[in-house]
């Protein structure tokens, strides 16, 4: 699948993962209500962290957990520091472990959909192949 479309998709992902986990902290009290505008925050947040992981990416690392780990990082960086500046969240230390899991939430949702998918190219991939290669051999 083209790199574009994948950057893309995750972000979208993030965005709606994100909304979804602010939504459940809201009910049980924890982050203020969720504002049109803070949900404007919460996807240029989304998008930011995107474009973090994509400039994370062009560094030469080739070990996946190492590569996990400093996604994890930009996460985590963009939640605390630009979530705290957009005031999507009071910059308290209370804060600081919900949107920690919310970010991990959200990092895993994410990674899990985009391997769903890579796997779902996989196998029509696959399929082809073996189209191919039956078609030549009959």
């Amino acid at each position: 699948m083209n790199r574009t479309i994948i950057y893309i998709s995750a972000t979208c992902f993030a965005f709606t993962f994100s909304s979804i986990f602010y939504y459940l902290f809201r009910m049980f009290n924890i982050f203020p209500p969720l504002t049109e505008r803070m949900t404007a925050y919460l996807f240029i947040i989304s998008t930011m962290i995107t474009l973090l992981i994509f400039i994370s990416h062009q560094l030469p690392v080739e070990q996946p957990w190492l590569i996990h780990l400093i996604e994890l990082g930009c996460v985590i960086v963009v939640l605390l520091i630009a979530g705290a500046a957009f005031k999507v969240y009071p910059f308290h230390s209370f804060y600081i472990v919900p949107v920690t899991v919310c970010g991990l939430l959200a990092y895993a949702f994410v990674n899990t959909m985009i391997y769903m998918n890579n796997k779902g190219a996989e196998r029509e991939i696959n399929k082809v192949i073996s189209n191919t290669r039956s078609d030549a051999n009959a």
